[in-house]
């Protein structure tokens, strides 16, 4: 077999591109990028998703995508060594679309990171103009002359705190309640995710990065290894789904988030 991944990386080094450079245009990890360097499959999520990989890959350091993948099924066996016309129609349009929704990420973190520094400056903006106005007030209103002394107006009752349920634990989100799930692997683990009928997530997430999600109606979170899967329901941490290399599926609702709450 011929050293397919130390092709990818001599055309990633002819291009003077690094691997975190590519994680970042792909929004694939840098150890799965490293792993098919070394030609090691196994750290790649299988399926549609590793060609999607390969083709993300192959696009980025100017070699033929379609030629790249055809190479890599047939090295690695990962299905029958198709005909050159076979493999033409044999590429589905979902990896197209995964490899668009991965640029897509990409274009939509470098806009919200060019957003959130235009927030930061608009709300200093803000802050100083708010400090620098009592004072002028100050300056600019006349003192009032004496008047009959009034009692202040009493203070308002402060709302009731929420009931707690037996034992001191939270009540579950109401029905009809958003939730918020937070997600936070503590090692590398595949994850897809879709919200409210809407696929947001398919990728494998390294440890220690965090990804968020407002939930409406429903979630359905696909885990490709639940011991390595941390998350939290509003704040609060979820409870473990499984252990290492386990397959998990995770249905969350307004209605079922207390099963997955401590």
């Amino acid at each position: 077999m011929d050293d397919f991944g130390g092709k990818l990386r001599q055309a990633r080094e002819r291009r003077g591109i690094s691997l975190r450079q590519i994680a970042t245009a792909t929004k694939i990890s840098p150890a799965a990028l490293e792993a098919l360097e070394r030609n090691d499959i196994s750290k790649l999520p299988g399926g549609i998703f590793s060609r999607a990989f390969v083709r993300s890959y192959a696009s980025e350091v100017g070699l033929d995508p379609d030629d790249t993948v055809r190479e890599f099924l047939e090295r690695f066996n990962q299905e029958p060594a198709p005909t050159a016309a076979a493999v033409t129609a044999d590429i589905p349009e979902e990896e197209r679309q995964f490899q668009e929704r991965q640029r897509r990420a990409a274009r939509l973190a470098i806009a919200g990171a060019a957003a959130l520094v235009m927030i930061v400056v608009a709300a200093a903006i803000g802050y100083r103009a708010s400090r620098a106005r009592p004072a002028e007030q100050a300056v600019q209103q006349p003192v009032a002359a004496p008047g009959p002394a009034t009692e202040p107006a009493p203070a308002p009752e402060p709302p009731p705190a929420p009931a707690a349920t037996a034992g001191g634990v939270p009540p579950a989100p109401a029905p009809n309640e958003q939730l918020t799930l937070d997600i936070a692997p503590t090692a590398e683990c595949w994850v897809s995710i879709t919200v409210d009928g809407r696929k947001l997530l398919a990728r494998v997430m390294p440890a220690g990065e965090k990804q968020s999600f407002v939930i409406t109606k429903d979630a359905t979170v696909e885990i490709g290894d639940a011991g390595a899967f941390g998350y939290s329901v509003n704040g609060k941490p979820g409870k473990p789904l499984g252990g290492s290399g386990q397959i998990r599926t995770l249905k969350l609702t307004p209605a079922t988030a207390a099963q997955y709450i401590r």
